[in-house]
């Protein structure tokens, strides 16, 4: 076998190896697809029930909500249709949990939980005297105060959103403390506009599957074309009371070292033939000279 022939071969071979990785890979990654699911307690008597979306459901399903999906006690799918809170102005309040770190004059307050939320308000809560600026990661800055004069207090700890949407992990606030102490914050409230999901309902509970596919399109449903109708109707409430996460899954992919070409075998086969060569040689010019 020719060395053109061989580092054919081994090119080849590398190619399926590779080829072969990759199906492999790519079988893992849908099988191993998993669903975030929030458990729905059914309650009422009315024939159509609602359920309004939670930071935990907006923090891990698609920006669009297009991943919400809604089954019953028998795994059916539910048609449903989203009442945007923007719209109804629902709004929910909640205290997230928040660090704080200090820096160069500048106190950082770390914000977790307001990814996917569609913001109101922000208020700090806190007991120290001051009047500072603070700026936001959605751009919204403000002069903020508490003040105290006597028996005067004049107060404006509130950030206004507008309704702006927030799409990281971590929400930043960054107030700018001068030559002053950082003030002591002692907690963070934040006012969001909620979604809420809107179904025909029946017996059983109902699951909620959320965070499966990020490129997943959103359903098509006719309750959709007369959602003003329901609207008007009397519709149950209902409470999530679990929800079960499922664990990151990374698959590393690790590509296989490149075969390396045995030289050694090439040098004996080219000893091994000049030998032979030399040899036809050697046997040529004594048949010449015989």
């Amino acid at each position: 076998m020719g060395l053109k022939a061989m580092l054919s071969k081994a090119m080849f071979q590398k190619i399926i190896s590779l080829s072969l990785l990759a199906l492999f890979c790519t079988n893992i990654l849908a099988e191993e697809t998993q669903i975030n699911t929030a458990t729905i307690e059914n309650s009422g008597e009315n024939k159509y029930k609602s359920i309004r979306l939670t930071p935990e459901i907006y923090n891990n399903a698609n920006s669009d909500l297009s991943d919400l999906r809604i089954k019953d006690s028998n795994g059916e799918y539910l048609p449903f249709f989203i009442r945007t809170g923007k719209d109804e102005k629902i709004e929910t309040e909640i205290m997230p949990k928040f660090s704080v770190e200090e820096e160069d004059k500048t106190t950082h307050v770390f914000i977790d939980g307001l990814k996917n939320l569609n913001l109101e308000q922000m208020t700090i809560e806190t007991d120290s005297m001051f009047r500072r600026p603070v700026s936001t990661s959605l751009g919204v800055s403000k002069e903020l105060y508490n003040l105290t004069f006597g028996d005067t207090t004049r107060t404006d700890t509130t950030i206004y959103f507008n309704r702006l949407a927030f799409r990281d992990d971590t929400f930043l606030l960054t107030i700018r403390n001068g030559d002053d102490r950082p003030i002591k914050i002692s907690g963070i409230v934040v006012r969001f506009y909620a979604d809420e999901l809107v179904f025909e309902g029946g017996a059983g509970d109902y699951t909620l599957h959320f965070g499966a596919d990020p490129l997943v399109k959103p359903p098509v449903y006719d309750i959709v074309r007369y959602k003003n109708e329901i609207i008007n109707e009397e519709f149950d409430h209902l409470e999530i009371t679990q929800f079960f996460f499922a664990p990151t899954i990374e698959v590393s992919i690790e590509e296989p070292e490149p075969q390396s070409f045995d030289y050694t075998l090439l040098f004996n086969i080219a000893v091994v033939a000049v030998a032979v060569v030399l040899a036809l040689v050697i046997l040529l010019k004594l048949k010449k000279k015989s």
